[in-house]
């Protein structure tokens, strides 16, 4: 991967399942109310484990060989992976054929009401809040995703991969392999060390 690469560094552990992740996004990104761009969502069960199941950020995420990309059957393609690693859509040229909703082995994608110029439905995703990028961090709402500022208990962490990588290591952490598909993805998802039962 390049070491421009961002993504997010998701601790399994921290997270408490209060959604304000969701929230945060919805509110930055002006996401309607009949779509999200993220979710939490439950994971297990594992009964060595304790608790059982844990909660879990999911996102798009900004893969290194996004299968969105490939599937587009638009010429020119409607979504287009950028220097930094962002994967983001082209609304003007997306015409709702769903290609890249059903290709996403993540469900990142979604196809909503909000139609483009042309009338088509059009597919959205997190950008990792892309319009931010350019800010400080001093200036008002950072310059941050949204759903990393808000995070309360600090379960979503945004920054370079291979930095993020470097302190889960220093940690002691363990990262989930959930690369089942080949596609590269960007974020980085650290198993919960839980308590053995028995």
């Amino acid at each position: 991967m390049s070491k421009t690469q961002y993504g997010f560094l998701v601790d399994t552990e921290k997270c408490i399942f209060c959604r304000a992740c969701v929230i945060a996004c919805k509110m930055e990104n002006h996401v309607g109310s009949q779509w999200q761009r993220n979710e939490v969502v439950l994971m297990g069960p594992d009964q060595t484990k304790s608790p059982a199941m844990y909660p879990v950020y999911m996102n798009c995420n900004h893969c290194e060989r996004p299968a969105c990309i490939a599937a587009c059957p638009v010429e020119g393609k409607a979504l287009e992976k950028k220097s930094d690693g962002r994967v983001l859509v082209i609304p003007e040229k997306c015409d709702g054929d769903e290609f890249c909703v059903y290709a996403c082995p993540y469900g990142a994608i979604r196809l909503t009401p909000a139609r483009n110029e042309i009338g088509f439905y059009v597919v959205d995703k997190c950008t990792y809040c892309v319009h931010k990028a350019d800010r400080k961090s001093s200036d008002p709402g950072g310059n941050r995703p949204a759903c990393a500022t808000k995070c309360p208990t600090g379960a979503i962490e945004f920054g370079l991969r291979e930095e993020l990588l470097k302190k889960a290591k220093k940690e002691g952490r363990e990262e989930m392999d959930f690369d089942l598909f080949n596609t590269g993805p960007s974020n980085i998802y650290l198993k919960p060390r839980g308590k053995t039962t028995g």
